[in-house]
């Protein structure tokens, strides 16, 4: 759907076109594009558009003799203007104008919507009494006023800023946008809110909005402002659209869900969701002592949970098997030896499909962890490349182990793996990142000293 920035850029594409010409007659082709009463539309005829100006998603045509239409693209909405009559499959309505050229209203979908009113009633129209300011002219005396719609909500964020009686103007595509820049995640409920939160998003709504009227509006999907005419804006677009690509901000794999049957796309690493911070989740490199950590919290009463243990199931799954075999160029089977070995070898000398195979277990993976987090309230979950897949975002606390080569080596023979080299190899890239959730755990020394750190951590 055409939103603030698409809605100003058709008006100002139409202005030089339409602007003082008189429309002589018309044909409606689709009687519901018609909201006002049908009859009195005939008043439109023998009008001049005087002006176009816009409020929110609304087109405003100024008429002479204080007539105003009011028009709304909703989905797929489009003028074009035209200097031969040609009427295509779409065509809902044409204006024909008394030096015979047309302005014609295509809609594929008939979501569209006109309202013929006189200019003083225009702010009665139901449709434009409920809208609130518009979201790229919002006043600091307005803020106060928004703030309290928003905060006393218990709603998402994400439908709020969709709710045009809030603020008007934004849609979809950059309510992804305006969450994504103010680092908001877009299900947390307006009451979860701060003032604070609230007043970035409404300056971030500006600045978003501003910007993308100055590159004409996003070109998504089949909107376009007029033929031949292209915005620019979605080639800076940062969420929507994004589904499964790297955050540009940290490199988290970015996170699409359905809100209300609208996609949502955000970064789950910059855009926290906080009813998922309250797992432990457990790293380190190959034989640091991870799974020893893991059944100590169990014998804490943790729910405990090996990613280990959840890969391995899914490599039962003949939709996993099917995929890691074109991934790989062989028939894979993990409980065949000889295929499980040779995977393993394409992956110690192919950098680029052990990357592929990873990423693909990684979101699969990522799918399951989720769920198993938000049934549960006390959960460690031992996860080996937990940084490298980009988790960091599911864990209240992280737990590094940190072990000499020695005692990894060691740890190793202990569980009786064979070419330990290899194992090492294919661990060898292994590296975290410190921040205040991460606390780094050194496995040198005896269980009870490493028991002892874990303890007095939780």
């Amino acid at each position: 759907m055409p939103e603030l920035p698409e809605v100003e850029t058709v008006i100002n594409i139409l202005k030089p076109l339409v602007v003082n010409k008189t429309i002589s007659d018309y044909t409606i082709f689709y009687n519901r594009l018609i909201q006002s009463d049908i009859e009195d539309f005939k008043n439109i005829k023998n009008k001049t558009i005087l002006s176009i100006t816009r409020f929110g998603k609304f087109i405003f045509f100024h008429l002479s003799n204080n007539y105003c239409l009011i028009t709304h693209l909703r989905m797929e909405g489009k003028f074009r203007y035209l200097t031969s009559k040609n009427i295509i499959k779409s065509t809902t309505l044409i204006f024909t104008f008394s030096d015979s050229t047309y302005l014609s209203f295509d809609d594929t979908r008939k979501f569209g919507l006109m309202y013929l009113t006189k200019e003083e009633d225009v702010k009665n129209v139901k449709m434009i009494s409920s809208l609130g300011i518009e979201a790229n002219n919002v006043k600091d005396t307005d803020y106060e006023k928004i703030i309290n719609k928003i905060i006393t909500k218990n709603k998402p964020i994400k439908e709020l800023l969709l709710d045009q009686s809030i603020m008007c103007g934004i849609g979809n595509i950059y309510a992804d946008e305006i969450l994504f820049a103010s680092n908001i995640n877009p299900l947390t409920k307006g009451k979860e809110l701060s003032s604070d939160n609230v007043i970035t998003i409404i300056k971030n709504s500006k600045i978003i909005l501003d910007r993308a009227i100055k590159e004409g509006g996003s070109t998504i999907h089949s909107f376009h402002p007029s033929e031949g005419v292209d915005g620019r804006f979605q080639v800076l677009l940062k969420a929507y659209g994004r589904n499964d690509k790297p955050c540009i901000n940290c490199g988290t794999r970015m996170h699409k869900i359905f809100l209300n049957g609208r996609g949502t796309t955000f970064c789950p690493n910059c855009q926290i969701d906080y009813s998922l911070k309250k797992a432990i989740g457990i790293t380190g490199p190959i034989g640091s002592g991870k799974s020893t950590v893991l059944k100590h919290l169990a014998s804490l009463n943790y729910k405990t949970i090996s990613s280990d243990d959840i890969v391995h199931s899914l490599y039962k799954e003949e939709n996993v098997k099917r995929k890691i075999s074109g991934l790989l160029h062989m028939n894979f089977d993990y409980f065949d030896p000889i295929s499980k070995e040779k995977a393993r070898n394409i992956m110690i000398n192919n950098k680029e499909i052990k990357r592929n195979v990873e990423q693909y277990i990684y979101k699969v993976l990522e799918e399951k962890l989720i769920e198993e987090i938000k049934t549960s309230n006390l959960i460690a979950i031992e996860v080996p490349l937990l940084f490298k897949a980009h988790f960091e975002y599911m864990f209240k606390k992280i737990f590094v182990i940190e072990v000499s080569k020695e005692k990894q080596i060691e740890n190793l023979n202990c569980r009786n793996e064979y070419k330990i080299e290899d194992k090492l190899k294919l661990n060898n890239d292994y590296n975290y990142l410190l921040n205040d959730d991460v606390i780094v755990i050194k496995n040198n020394s005896s269980l009870d000293e490493l028991f002892k750190q874990i303890d007095s951590n939780l």
